[in-house]
């Protein structure tokens, strides 16, 4: 009894000094590789990111775009873009915000010298105009439909010119912005400290430290969590949800998010380049038991590529049903032997490892033999850019904007061999329906042209998405007044206090 109750007293006072100090304490799985949200495309780097920057635009909660450091926009030509920005804003270094440091970041965004992994969301712009402090312009090499939605995403976010260049390659680690919080310390591999903008453009900023603890184990994070050690931790497992959920200390939150988890097929090499032998795999991945046992309710099996959160998800496409007995009958018609070899590919991850076994599985019932290759992931993405890689693979993709173009150009357009497209996927059709998409300023039309391609790609099935993942969250009863949108790397605390 003694042990217990001085175990308590301990937590009850550390959750008192964290709550007396004004310090808000979220439990990450890895470290940021970066805090420049231009040279990075880490979701890792982006969930501490969007809390130091602001994009030009954002999406609010029911999916519309919204005013950030824009005011207000509006199409000038089918190619030009013309924004009004936000006036008597600084950067946390005291330089002010104008359309000269818009310029600046979005050009060593797309600069091929950055050799930034996220240059293609605005790669499409050719030219950007300065007309005054305030006002901007952006013209594209073709009309481009979706460039509002690109450019909520978090690596669009404006930077301070002066501390970049005066920082060169150092900025990541001392970044600058216009945000609710600055940076203050980084100790790398433990956590990272920023502090309330008291200059903050959107109004006072009631949580005065905001601390990122790097805790790789999930189960970790739990029991920080429940003893109070952490305020909020951004993924929850699907078997500690009911015991989250029970806990009146905390409050659990989970919705359907931007992501899909899919398996892939490789078009280019292998026995997968058979149509047979990839609707026989589909048919034999049993979704209703990955969705329920597996994920235990923290995800909806899907019913097209993308969840009906992006706008130009397909309706009423046709299911591809789990039968074992028909998977094995076009096995036998693609003249595919039992016993057959396959290999499938993904990376490290308690979540992948799972459902990586589980396909396994399905694979051995359907009578391939059927091999698992586990890497950390930047083996595995350096593998999938090779026309060779495994048959199979297992990845997962989150449509930030919001917008189908986003995953649908990325992961099928065979523009996008092999840098984002791992299935060597080619179809002139699609290709066409998707650039006219991109093109069309139209948005009945550009719906109508996203189900058709999304109806052919179903066809030709060079991926099977297997669910939508449910968001989900956990945070101690202290933590009040936060936005969590799609994800936890939207994550908007400006308006957030604490008990």
């Amino acid at each position: 009894m003694r042990k217990s109750l001085l175990a308590l007293a301990c937590t009850t006072a550390l959750s008192l000094a964290s709550a007396q100090s004004g310090t808000l304490t979220i439990a990450t799985s890895a470290d940021a590789p970066t805090l420049d949200p231009n040279l990075t495309f880490s979701g890792f780097a982006f969930g501490i990111t969007n809390h130091i920057y602001d994009s030009l635009l954002t999406r609010e909660e029911d999916g519309s775009i919204k005013p950030r450091l824009a005011t207000s926009w509006k199409r000038v030509s089918p190619t030009t873009w013309r924004f009004e920005l936000r006036r008597n804003v600084k950067f946390h270094d005291g330089t002010p915000f104008n359309a000269q440091a818009v310029k600046y970041s979005v050009e060593r965004l797309i600069d091929p010298d950055s050799k930034a992994a996220g240059a293609y969301v605005l790669s499409m712009i050719k030219s950007i105009k300065v007309i005054d402090n305030d006002t901007i312009e952006f013209t594209t090499a073709d009309p481009f439909a979706p460039l509002l939605a690109h450019l909520t995403h978090p690596v669009t976010a404006i930077v301070s010119p002066t501390a970049a260049k005066a920082r060169g390659k150092d900025f990541g680690r001392n970044p600058i912005g216009t945000g609710p919080f600055k940076f203050t310390r980084w100790n790398a591999g433990n956590q990272i400290e920023l502090e309330d903008n008291a200059g903050y453009w959107g109004g006072k900023v009631n949580i005065q430290k905001l601390v990122f603890r790097i805790i790789p184990d999930v189960s970790t994070q739990v029991v920080e969590l429940k003893t109070g050690r952490v305020d909020l931790i951004t993924t929850v497992p699907p078997e500690n949800y009911k015991e989250l959920d029970a806990n009146q200390n905390l409050t659990v939150f989970k919705k359907l998010g931007w992501g899909s988890t899919y398996l892939g097929f490789n078009m280019q090499s292998g026995i997968t380049k058979n149509l047979k032998v990839r609707q026989a795999i589909a048919q034999a991945i049993d979704r209703d038991s990955i969705v329920n046992v597996l994920r235990q309710g923290l995800a909806v099996k899907a019913t097209a590529p993308i969840p009906p959160t992006v706008y130009g998800a397909a309706k009423n496409l046709p299911a591809i049903p789990y039968n074992l007995n028909n998977a094995k009958a076009l096995l036998k018609q693609a003249g595919i032997k039992p016993g057959t070899k396959i290999t499938l590919a993904t990376y490290e991850g308690a979540e992948t490892r799972q459902l990586a076994e589980a396909i396994q599985f399905s694979l051995q019932q359907l009578g391939l033999n059927a091999s698992v290759q586990i890497t950390d992931y930047g083996t595995y993405n350096a593998n999938m850019k090779k026309p060779d890689h495994a048959e199979l693979f297992i990845s997962g993709w989150g449509t930030v904007t919001l917008d189908a173009d986003y995953a649908l150009y990325a992961l099928l357009s065979s523009k996008e061999i092999p840098a984002n497209n791992w299935s060597f996927y080619r179809n002139v059709k699609v290709d066409k329906l998707l650039l006219d998409a991109r093109r069309s300023a139209d948005q009945a039309k550009r719906l109508a042209l996203y189900q058709d391609a999304q109806q052919q790609i179903q066809k030709d099935l060079p991926m099977h998405t297997l669910y939508y993942g449910l968001t989900a969250y956990a945070k101690t009863n202290r933590l009040q007044g936060e936005d969590w949108r799609y994800s936890w790397i939207n994550l908007d605390l400006s308006k957030a206090s604490l008990k």
